[in-house]
């Protein structure tokens, strides 16, 4: 006795790279960019998020000589950069590898930028918790435009000269510090969040 003959079922189709997120993206704020599809926030790609850790926004604005400050540097694991810079005054930079965390501050020590990891450059591990200002667990475009909503600004992949290829970019002015979201070339994956206080120069 033979086994019945095995049909394609007519519903499934080949799949097509622009299946997803549809045409490349046109010009800045030319409402291209949008993302098509929103992903299932549980794909088990992603890792588990973090244990529940003080917001880093805190950090934006305030000096890193005060005691608030040095206490949430020691919650992530957060130190002072080494090299030639440090003993010749307050540290430029603070590292935290293991938790994807960088902070970038000025030369009278206030911290001016946060930077987090998602593409274990430069041997940072991938950051994991939440992402400031509600933008959720999730470092994919799709998860950051469902909760943050449509963003002030967006760009087109772009070359730097010295630094090679980058993906393309999305701006938030949140509550309090905007939020800059870098992304792989295929436009999907968030590779760096960088948070900073509000730009003075409103969006174009």
């Amino acid at each position: 006795m033979g086994f019945p003959e095995r049909r394609a079922d007519p519903d499934q189709h080949a799949y097509r790279p622009d299946d997803r997120y549809g045409t490349k993206p046109g010009p800045r704020n030319a409402g291209s960019h949008e993302p098509l599809a929103f992903r299932d926030h549980t794909d088990p790609v992603d890792p588990p998020p973090a244990p529940a850790r003080t917001d880093l926004t805190q950090l934006l604005g305030r000096t890193v000589l005060e005691v608030r400050v040095q206490q949430i540097c020691q919650e992530y694991g957060l130190i002072p950069r080494t090299g030639a810079a440090v003993g010749s005054g307050l540290s430029r930079s603070y590292l935290a590898r293991e938790s994807g965390v960088e902070l970038a501050a000025d030369a009278h020590g206030v911290v001016t930028a946060i930077f987090l990891h998602f593409h274990g450059d430069n041997g940072f591990s991938s950051y994991r918790g939440e992402i400031p200002g509600g933008a959720g667990s999730v470092p994919r475009r799709a998860a950051l435009w469902a909760s943050l909503g449509r963003p002030e600004e967006s760009g087109d992949p772009y070359r730097d000269r010295f630094l090679g290829d980058y993906g393309p970019w999305d701006v938030w002015a949140l509550e309090g510090f905007d939020l800059h979201a870098q992304y792989s070339l295929d436009g999907e994956a968030a590779t760096r969040v960088t948070l900073t206080l509000p730009d003075p120069q409103p969006f174009r």
